[in-house]
This record gives structure tokens, C-alpha cells and sequence, in this order.
């Protein structure tokens, strides 16, 4: 199927004898050859040519109507891609232009930091985003309170300056800075950060942060629009804000971490209504600029800002609906500053590479990646069909294809968060235990199902593995990619996505962000995309949750983690590792365990 845009036809021209080249045979000799380092200068330079021509690709897949991934028609029940064996061709195939008219002009010496992502941003309204696209967005336009290191998870001031809790952990006390502006110049109060609360807890709002708040005093009678505040917010002058909640919450602290609870002027946001997410006015080191959806976002720098001299970057450019694989060859080409997803086939070559090696990062993540799958859809309400996917996904090979990027999953909490047990042993890879299971459950002739997934190469290729693995039992898959915003989206409604392929990246320390979020009977339709319910595991995180003796927390989360294994309402893959590559002029670019990179402290040096 031919994606190629009408738009693209002139970039063709400038780059047709380039793709010729690439398709050399001598150029993939290997499996997951790279293209970038065997290819003639004259294909480097063409494809460079062709982008100075061309503003950033754009994803017309994304967003045109006749695509066949916005009709979500597109199946595919045996993907064989061959991304890299002819790459400039499936790069053209998946990406479109538009004129360089439409380039953003920066003032000469302006230190501007390109990057490049797959999916557009689905939005920069801190009470609607709950994915890593929105909030790498979100914490640099808005502050909140209190916000976690660079590079670590240790709690920082951001516009609180001090704060104290009841020896119950059931009030909360901040102390704010008097000099925090939002971009429009307008100080910074409590109010502001009563106010973005209280949005997030309206439900009129459909965030998926509620859940974090509504044990704030008077939520509940907030949410029911009987009263016009959160009694439980006291804002006793414009820089102290007291939190009351109902039950101890000794990580309460750590929830005002998230963007959720970032101070939003509320008469911006009241302006905009719906329309806020295109119009964000916040207080953080940066504001937008612009935002052309499937094509980049805009960043500059907030003259308001009250860290001074910080942002040390005038801009931030991110080119939108970019595959990795194109992000490599334009960080290659030094067109890209940094890139966070590496090809799997190019993450090989450059960790044997020294020069490219020594710029790279890493770090391991506090993330799950697992597929789910929907208990209240048949076949997956029944458990035995639910664990026979599991013993039958072979996890190790799926690690094999990241190059070894990530640690085989035993179950919910990956090693980094506080109460992971090392001593669940999980689904080991079986086919005739996988068989056994099938054949009890009356299906030992198969079925098929559909299987979502973000439309990324790297995950496609996971899927495709899968695919091949559950084949060997009888069971046929239809892999569906889909656009990150439409996907995050579907599987959240009830009866609809069978099973999907997705990740979870810790928001805070603690089982809760992942047991309770995940897989509470609450979380229907919000954050518990398996639908899953079971009576125990409800009472053991509802225990777990109001504990203040960590150790009891722990235990109780650890009994609530074993019921969850046994029912299997997720194939737990496994925990990834994080890479990032950066060029030798980017400085203080750091890599955090559960938040994405943040860009105050960001630099670069001429060259």
C-alpha cells in the first residue's frame, strides 16, 4: 500500500537518485543494515538538500481522512516490513512535506534545540494529558509545586518553597515564591493552583488525573457541583495553598509532582473553554509558540521565567510524525540534536562505534511494557486463555530484538519501584503449557484477534513477534497500528479493543501508581484498560492505600501484585532500558527514571 503524498513529488525528484543508490544490494548485506553509514556521501547530502527545501515531514497518515489508518480498516496478518532494507523509500512512503515558506526564522546565534518525534503531541493541557508526548510539553510550558530532579526521583521546591504534613499525613501545608509569573506577566497565586486542581477534579473536565484528588476533603460534593470550591484547598493568602484529605496519604507529595496539578490562569483557560490545549499560558520556562498538528510544535523561551537565567535555549523545535528510522538519518546529518528512540538495527551500530557511543545515555526506566488484554471480551474473560498467552509470548526474544534493551517482566512492578519483589517468578515462555491452557478452555482448535498497537516500526516489529509466537499455539493475530492519540483513546472504552500492546512509565515511587491506577474496579473506562476487576485484589489495594507504616504498604501491595499475576489480565513482557543519543554541542541534557527530559537546564555550545 502506497502512502507517498502528492505533496512529496518534488522531493522525490531531489532525492529519486538517492533511493536508487540506497537500493544497492551491496548496501544490506546484513540483517538491520544501517543504511546511514554505508550510503555515499552524495545520499546524505541529497536527502539534506531535500530537507532544507522541505520543512519537517509530517504524517499525512495521521490526519488525512482517506488514510487507511484514520478509517482504522488497515490489518495486517503478517507484517513484513523491511524497513531498513529500503529505507528512503518507506520513509517517503510514510511521511509528507510542506514548503520551506512555512520555515520558522530565528534571530541569528539563536540557540534553538531540534528533536523529532513519532506521534503529534494529543495535547498541552496539563488536566487532559496523561501520556510522555504531552507531558514533555506540559513541564516545560507549566510549574507546579513541587517536581522530582533532573536526572533522579528525589522531591525538589519548584514554586513552593517549603512545605510541611501532619504527623497523620492528612494535611498538607506549601509555602510559595512571590516572584513566579505566567507568560502573560501576571503573577502567580494559590489560587491558580486551586483552580487547575479543581479542573482536573470536575468531571465535566474527563481528566484521567481525578483519581489522584478525589481524597481531598470535599472533592466528592466539588465533583457533584454542590459546592464552588474544594473545600478541602485553602488558599488563606495568594502565597500559601493547605490541602485536608480524608485518609493519610503519605505519598500525597509526590502526586503534586504531575502536571495534573500544574497553577493555570483561570481566566485563560475560561476563554479558551475546549480549546486551552492550543492556547496554554503557564508559568514554566518555556511558552508555545506554535503548533501545527502532524507537523511541529514550537517552543520559546518565557521572559517571565522566575529562575534567572534559565532557559539557556531560545527555542525548542520538535518535527512532528518523524519514524525513528528518519530521526536517525537527520541526526546523522547533524539535522537532529538529540534522538530518544534509536532503530534497533542502528542502536547496534553505534554502541560499537566509540565516538557515537560516548554520546550516548542511559537509564533504567521505572516502566512496564506488557500486552493487555480486555477480561470483559471474549476469549480473554476466561483466565486460562489469558494465562496460555502468556506462557506463550517467548519474552526473551522480544529483549533480543531491542538489542537487549530491557529485563524479561515476572509481573506489575518493574525492579526500580519500591516494593518490587524479586522473587515472583511470573510466566516463563511454555507453547505446551500454553496448549494445555487452550485446550481446557475448549479452544484447542485457536480463534483470532485483533491486536492494537501505536503505528511505530520498533513496536510493530514487537507485535510481529508476537504474532509468530502465539501462531505456534493456534492462534491467529490481526495487528492493528494505529496513531498514538486515537490509540490511547480506544482502548479506554468499554467493548471495544481486545487486546493491545502498550507501556506503563511510573508517574511516582509506589505500587499504588501502578496496582491501584491500572487495575482498580474505579479506573474503568479511565486508566484500567483490561477491564479487570477481582473482589481480593480490590479489598488488598484499597488496604494497602491508606497505610502509613511503609512495610504493611508494601506487603499488602505485594499480596494485591500475586492475585494479578494469577489472573493474567496483562502478558507481562518486560521492563525497558532507556537510550538516548545526543550530539557532542548539546549539554545538561539528562535522562530521568519516570518523567521526560526537561529542558531548563539544556545548552548548546557553538559549533
Amino acid at each position: 500500500m502506497n502512502f507517498l503524498s502528492p505533496r512529496l513529488g518534488q522531493f522525490f525528484s531531489r532525492t529519486e537518485k538517492a533511493q536508487r543508490l540506497a537500493r544497492r544490494p551491496e548496501d544490506h548485506r546484513d540483517e538491520g543494515s544501517a543504511f546511514a553509514r554505508r550510503a555515499p556521501d552524495e545520499i546524505r547530502s541529497r536527502l539534506r538538500e531535500g530537507w532544507r527545501h522541505f520543512d519537517r515531514p509530517s504524517p499525512g497518515w495521521l490526519r488525512e481522512p482517506s488514510s487507511p489508518f484514520a478509517r482504522g480498516t488497515f490489518r495486517c496478518r503478517s507484517v513484513r516490513w523491511s524497513l531498513l532494507a529500503a529505507l528512503p523509500v518507506v520513509l517517503l512512503q510514510l511521511t509528507g512535506c510542506t514548503r520551506g515558506s512555512d520555515e520558522i526564522n530565528f534571530p541569528p546565534g539563536a540557540s534553538v534545540l531540534r528533536i523529532a518525534d513519532v506521534d503529534d503531541v494529543p495535547t498541552l493541557d496539563p488536566a487532559a494529558g496523561y501520556d510522555t508526548e504531552s507531558w514533555t510539553f506540559e513541564q516545560a510550558i507549566f510549574d507546579t509545586l513541587v517536581r522530582y530532579g533532573d536526572g533522579n526521583v528525589e522531591l525538589e521546591p519548584d514554586l513552593a518553597t517549603s512545605w510541611e504534613s501532619s504527623p497523620d499525613a492528612r494535611t498538607f501545608t506549601f509555602h510559595m515564591r512571590a516572584d513566579a509569573r505566567f507568560s502573560n506577566g501576571r503573577f502567580v497565586t494559590s489560587d491558580d493552583f486551586r483552580y487547575g486542581i479543581e479542573r482536573v477534579i470536575n468531571p465535566a473536565t474527563h481528566s484521567r488525573g481525578m483519581e489522584y484528588y478525589r481524597g481531598i476533603t470535599g472533592a466528592a460534593d466539588f465533583a457533584a457541583h454542590r459546592t464552588a470550591h474544594v473545600s478541602g484547598i485553602e488558599t488563606p493568602d495568594p502565597a500559601t495553598i493547605v490541602f485536608h484529605l480524608d485518609q493519610p496519604d503519605p505519598i500525597f507529595v509526590h502526586k503534586l509532582t504531575m502536571p495534573f496539578t500544574a497553577a493555570i490562569p483561570r481566566e485563560v483557560a475560561d476563554k479558551w473553554g475546549d480549546d486551552f490545549s492550543r492556547h496554554v499560558v503557564g508559568s514554566g520556562a518555556f511558552m508555545l509558540k506554535e503548533w501545527i498538528g502532524g507537523q511541529r510544535i514550537v517552543l520559546v523561551r518565557n521572559p517571565y521565567y522566575f529562575q534567572k537565567g534559565l532557559p539557556h535555549l531560545d527555542a525548542i523545535v520538535d518535527s512532528l510524525g518523524v519514524m525513528p528510522e528518519l530521526q536517525w538519518l537527520r541526526y546523522d546529518a547533524g539535522d537532529l540534536d538529540a534522538q530518544l528512540e534509536m532503530p534497533p538495527a542502528e542502536f547496534v551500530y553505534i554502541m560499537k562505534t566509540p565516538r557515537l557511543r560516548e554520546r550516548t545515555l542511559k537509564k533504567t526506566t521505572v516502566t512496564t511494557r506488557y500486552l493487555g488484554m480486555n477480561c470483559q471480551m471474549w476469549p480473554f474473560t476466561d483466565v486460562r486463555v489469558r494465562r496460555a498467552i502468556n506462557y506463550a509470548i517467548n519474552k526473551n526474544k522480544l529483549v533480543a530484538l531491542l538489542n537487549g534493551r530491557g529485563v524479561v517482566a515476572t509481573g506489575v512492578l518493574p525492579p526500580n519501584l519500591p516494593g518490587y519483589d524479586p522473587k515472583l517468578t511470573g510466566y516463563s515462555y511454555d507453547p505446551k503449557e500454553a496448549r494445555e491452557l487452550l485446550e481446557e478452555a475448549h479452544l484447542s482448535h485457536g480463534f483470532s484477534f485483533e491486536l492494537w498497537v501505536r503505528a511505530d516500526a520498533t513496536l510493530l516489529m514487537l507485535a510481529q513477534s508476537i504474532q509468530q509466537d502465539l501462531a505456534l499455539v493456534g492462534l491467529q493475530i490481526e495487528i492493528k497500528p494505529v496513531a498514538w492519540g486515537p490509540f490511547l483513546e480506544a482502548i479506554r472504552q468499554p467493548h471495544t479493543v481486545q487486546a493491545f500492546l502498550t507501556a506503563w512509565e511510573a508517574d511516582f515511587p509506589d505500587p499504588e501508581n501502578f496496582l491501584a491506577v491500572l487495575l482498580g474496579r474505579d479506573q474503568w473506562e479511565s486508566n484500567n484498560d483490561s477491564f479487570y476487576y477481582n473482589a481480593d485484589f480490590q479489598k488488598l489495594i484499597d488496604r494497602a492505600g491508606d497505610q502509613t507504616d511503609l512495610k504493611l504498604r508494601y506487603q499488602l501491595y505485594d499480596e494485591a501484585e500475586k492475585v494479578v499475576v494469577a489472573d493474567a489480565p496483562w502478558a507481562f513482557l518486560y521492563y525497558p532500558v532507556t537510550y538516548a543519543i545526543t550530539q557532542p554541542w548539546i549539554h545538561e541534557y539528562t535522562l530521568n527514571p519516570m518523567r521526560p527530559t526537561r529542558f531548563e537546564k539544556v545548552w548548546i555550545s557553538k559549533h
